[in-house]
């Protein structure tokens, strides 16, 4: 499939084939990475198959700030670093406690991981692809998803207390179903024709 990035002006600035078996969120990156446009992104929306721990550290430290559209919000669970009693208001909410002495032990690991992919030593797709396939026991993995737990959690309270964020995330994604919707009405249901019944112009202009 074509896993496509648009901008806020509805203008695709990165495409990319993708193996249909392969989850998204392992692809994010590599668009906002390595797209050889003008463009400066600052802030990036996906839905539900778009986002994991890892994407969500990985966004962070390389400085984009990463909005996903979370499916089933009321069930999905915060970390924090402490106990859950300390936060009486948030307690149902909580799903566990952060390993945060992991997390330190492994930080020198993050931060090579995050300049080999900044440098493009590595590609963002391919070490998501290796980290979320490594066993429980891999350090960094483990260490990268417990940043991505802070980071996720972080995100899930922002996005209950601010309403601005929320629409900036559902206009985000309405813009790129439309573009989307346009792509298969040109590509599939028109059989890549586009068609001008004026009586000025009676041609028919096939597409690419």
């Amino acid at each position: 499939m074509f896993y496509t990035h648009i901008s806020d002006q509805y203008a695709p600035f990165n495409i990319k084939v993708i193996n249909v078996g392969v989850r998204d969120s392992t692809y994010v990156l590599d668009g906002l990475l390595y797209h050889e446009s003008d463009l400066r992104i600052d802030e990036h929306y996906t839905d539900t198959a778009g986002f994991t721990d890892h994407v969500f550290g990985s966004m962070h430290l390389l400085g984009f700030r990463f909005a996903p559209r979370i499916r089933d919000l009321k069930e999905t669970k915060l970390y924090i670093p402490g106990k859950s009693a300390d936060y009486p208001a948030l307690e149902k909410l909580i799903s566990g406690k952060l390993n945060i002495k992991h997390l330190r032990s492994h930080w020198n690991d993050i931060l090579q991981l995050t300049t080999s992919i900044k440098q493009g030593t590595v590609t963002a797709s391919l070490m998501l692809r290796k980290l979320g396939s490594y066993p429980r026991q891999n350090g960094l993995s483990l260490a990268l998803r417990e940043f991505g737990r802070i980071e996720r959690t972080l995100f899930i309270l922002n996005w209950l207390q601010n309403v601005e964020l929320r629409r900036r995330l559902h206009t985000g994604l309405n813009k790129g179903e439309s573009r989307n919707s346009l792509a298969r009405a040109v590509f599939f249901n028109r059989l890549g024709e586009i068609r001008d019944r004026s009586f000025s112009n009676n041609n028919i202009g096939q597409v690419g």
